[in-house]
């Protein structure tokens, strides 16, 4: 029997419990919380609607205890999210809540594959395997897949919903998004060179907006870690946008970043390295760079 856990019953997680089991990706679907009665409760609002459309999958709350047998564990706990507050104060906050939601994990003797969907979630999915220790190959970010789709949304709305779209954005989830102009095109053509830098701020500043209205994202991302999950659970060849810790490709290595991934049959991320022109690379070493001098500052401070 398949089953995912989902740590962090909030808005991103139970979202995400509902798509899953709507799309019938796992048999088991087992929300966990430190709030044990939202967890159940989430679960059981679910239970009462499921069925009823004709959905046979689980989902039920639980505990961390139930990772031991599950083959995905989803991170999507995290501190209370505050408009304004800056990426340090986000990772500082974060990184205490995911080191004791990891270990407690870890102890149950999970093996399966981490799903980082915390932010910051590039600088987090490096996190687990520089200071928690788990291996790289059991660790992946949804990286800029949001970032992407929200692109695409930002071509349709400058050239029209009737048009078909491709983008690829890479890089940092956030300011240091790497879009690569010679795989996002609108009809098969290039972007227009001047509209360019405005699309990437649009697709930048669409969680601002959410934010400002409703305090918080959720569908969004839990449908960008959904067709994380469905590529993981059927090895799909087509690589997306995700978060993994880099040893040397595009010149780039001691930080994770989203680069393009595929899964192997052992359900391990493999990255796809695409002949990027030289724009594209120099914005994709600049990130990295970037996100390498943060983390070396930031992660100074943390107390394990």
């Amino acid at each position: 029997m398949s089953k995912a856990v989902i740590v962090g019953s909030g808005h991103v997680g139970s979202c995400l419990a509902l798509l899953l089991a709507l799309e019938s990706v796992f048999d088991e679907v087992v929300l966990t919380d430190k709030r044990a009665a939202r967890a159940r409760a989430e679960a059981a609002d679910m239970m009462a609607a499921l069925p009823r459309l004709g959905v046979r999958s689980l989902v039920r709350g639980g505990v961390v205890s139930d990772c031991a047998d599950a083959q995905v564990a989803v991170i999507t706990a995290a501190a209370p999210v505050k408009l304004g507050q800056t990426r340090n104060d986000m990772f500082v906050k974060n990184s205490a809540v995911v080191t004791d939601v990891v270990r407690e994990i870890e102890a149950t003797g999970f093996s399966g594959l981490y799903l980082m969907v915390t932010n910051p979630v590039d600088v987090l999915t490096y996190f687990l395997v520089d200071r928690l220790g788990i291996d790289a190959s059991r660790v992946v970010g949804t990286g800029t897949l949001l970032d992407t789709m929200r692109l695409e949304d930002a071509l349709h709305a400058a050239y029209g919903a009737d048009k078909q779209v491709r983008a690829l954005a890479l890089g940092e989830h956030g300011e240091g998004l790497a879009v690569d102009w010679s795989r996002t095109l609108v009809e098969g053509e290039p972007v227009p060179a001047d509209d360019r830098e405005g699309l990437r701020r649009t697709a930048i500043e669409a969680a601002y907006t959410i934010m400002k209205g409703k305090g918080s994202t959720s569908y969004g991302i839990a449908a960008a870690a959904l067709a994380v999950l469905k590529a993981w659970k059927v090895g799909a060849s087509e690589p997306l946008p995700l978060s993994v810790v880099l040893d040397g490709t595009y010149g780039i290595s001691g930080i994770a970043l989203a680069v393009p991934v595929r899964f192997d049959v052992a359900g391990r991320p493999v990255v796809v390295e695409h002949d990027l022109d030289d724009e594209t690379r120099s914005a994709l070493i600049t990130a990295a760079e970037s996100m390498k001098a943060f983390y070396a500052e930031a992660g100074s401070d943390l107390q394990l």
